[in-house]
């Protein structure tokens, strides 16, 4: 009789699995926002221009309220922006994508840097750019 329970128990697991594989919605994009992080040798910048892209992106936000951001739009796929404010290590923009599976898609990298005095960066050395979930 165990034999048969075990029989009966394996059968339904197997339907069971194969009905959640065949399921519409498995892998289906999700929408969701990303962030856009800095990484910061110095404890004064008060400007950023950057570039991402990758996968489409519906719109990029500031990360925080101390900060602005300005974007313009190069395809759907590429936003070439600056953000104004206290820059500090950590999240300076945050992205809205179709796909937050696809982060990893997405490349971002800083174009210039100015200090609170608006004195550009003679250097980028240090700085760079990574986009996380």
């Amino acid at each position: 009789m165990s034999g048969a329970r075990g029989s009966l128990a394996l059968a339904a697991a197997l339907s069971l699995g194969a009905g959640c594989a065949n399921d519409p919605t498995a892998g289906a994009p999700r929408a969701g926002t990303l962030s856009v992080r800095l990484t910061t040798p110095h404890a004064d910048d008060g400007a950023m221009a950057f570039e991402v892209s990758g996968p489409p992106i519906d719109s990029a936000v500031v990360a925080n309220a101390s900060l602005r951001v300005f974007t313009r739009r190069e395809g759907g796929s590429t936003i070439v922006g600056a953000v104004v404010g206290a820059l500090g290590n950590g999240a300076v923009v945050r992205l809205y994508v179709p796909d937050v599976a696809a982060a990893a898609g997405y490349t971002a990298r800083v174009l210039e840097v100015a200090d609170r005095r608006d004195l550009l960066r003679a250097s980028l050395a240090g700085y760079a750019l990574t986009v996380t979930p």
